[in-house]
């Protein structure tokens, strides 16, 4: 039979123990974090990943207690992978309590919020966008690696897999300032390995005829083509390239490796197709933690999203750390649902000043430019699993990092 006073009196001891009731905890409001994504349009394929993630971080710090006795509530915003609106879903954001924003995707969107969230005090966390030298600390910290760093470790095993490559075309969107920012990158690291540079393509986001940049490229007959741009363009590029005969390496940037749908939709164009990352599906010895991650996060998808099985884990450990990485922050600062938000977007602002790493799933270095580091490599296609693949053994793997400052 139910006992009403035993229950009470165990209640009393667990607070007498120091251990908070339950009942307490569960009475503190949550803090809200606010997520940008792409969850419509042309971007849906990277949001809806990426969302995926930032849930089951969110689920798993609730589920351990969430923070100083508040859960967490994630308030999410579609801004369509437009740059107005992404401004427009932040200003919201900051107007509806939450204490950091996390995203935008794109170079693009990212470059416009960044200095908004310093004009606003409101901590902004990118895990994406590629293009380098758009951070604006101290409010808006990107946590991926940007460009500047991939591609010089991406490119340098690419040479180290074909070292006969000695002409290249270079490809991207000029449009979306990640794709025109990595065709530069592009061309200064042809500059500096000595290679040819015998033709350049510039398109746009919503190109849909790609025959004449694959005409153009295929008859400059480089030995290897390097793209800049983001899966739904690079994609319609390379299998036109296919149609046309190309038959040589293509070196695409992150923005193809990160996201759901490129890898599954490029079939047997694929097989002479290489990107740059920094995780595949493939288990770590070294790291079980993001073992336990790739097989839950997989498990998760087949049920939360209709995207195409089985899901690249890609970047997704990212966002993922990200919500671990703003739950520390503020959980040594002692904030809670009851902390005012202005009060709690300075004190995890400070947190963020005086970060130099995080270990997650990945050991994130912070640079003196408010970027993350992590070591990047080359990955290549497989057309039969549908899932990208190191593309080097891991005792051939380059394992020096491109040079960049760290915080002092």
């Amino acid at each position: 039979m139910f006992d009403r006073r035993q229950l009470l009196a165990s209640t009393a001891a667990l607070a007498v123990a120091g251990h908070a009731p339950l009942a307490l905890a569960a009475d503190k409001p949550p803090i809200k974090v606010g997520s940008v994504l792409a969850m419509t349009g042309i971007g849906a394929v990277y949001g809806i990943l990426y969302n995926a993630a930032l849930k089951m971080a969110v689920d798993d710090v609730n589920a351990a207690g969430g923070v100083n006795g508040s859960q967490i509530t994630l308030l999410q915003e579609d801004d369509q992978l437009q740059p107005a609106q992404s401004v427009a879903c932040f200003r919201k954001l900051v107007g509806e309590g939450a204490v950091v924003e996390l995203g935008p995707l794109t170079g693009t969107s990212w470059e416009t919020v960044a200095p908004i969230a310093n004009a606003m005090k409101m901590p902004a966390l990118c895990f994406t966008a590629s293009k380098a030298g758009i951070s604006a600390p101290p409010y808006a910290l990107r946590i991926a690696p940007p460009d500047d760093t991939a591609i010089p470790e991406g490119v340098a095993e690419f040479m180290k897999l074909h070292p006969n490559v000695k002409k290249i075309a270079i490809a991207g969107d000029a449009q979306e300032a990640s794709g025109a920012a990595g065709m530069e990158l592009f061309a200064k690291m042809a500059k500096e390995l000595g290679l040819e540079v015998v033709a350049t393509a510039a398109y746009q986001t919503r190109t849909s005829d790609f025959s004449p940049d694959a005409i153009k490229l295929r008859g400059a007959n480089p030995d290897a083509i390097f793209v800049s741009s983001l899966g739904p363009t690079s994609l319609p590029l390379v299998k036109e390239l296919e149609i046309q005969g190309f038959d040589k390496p293509i070196l695409l940037n992150s923005l193809v490796w990160a996201g759901a749908g490129f890898i599954h939709a490029v079939g047997t164009a694929g097989k002479n197709v290489f990107t740059i990352g920094f995780s595949t599906n493939d288990a770590d010895p070294a790291n079980p933690k993001y073992n336990d991650y790739v097989k839950r996060f997989i498990e998760r998808t087949k049920t939360t999203t209709n995207l195409p099985q089985p899901v690249n884990v890609c970047n997704t450990t990212l966002p993922y750390d990200t919500v671990f990485l703003v739950a520390d922050i503020m959980r040594k600062a002692g904030i809670d649902g009851t902390t005012p938000p202005e009060k709690a977007r300075e004190l995890i602002k400070v947190g963020l000043e005086g970060m130099k790493e995080f270990q997650g799933i990945n050991k994130i270095t912070l640079r003196d430019t408010g970027d993350g580091h992590i070591k990047c490599h080359l990955l290549k296609a497989n057309a039969q699993t549908k899932q990208w693949e190191y593309a080097l053994a891991p005792d051939q793997r380059i394992k020096t990092p491109a040079a960049f400052k760290t915080r002092g």
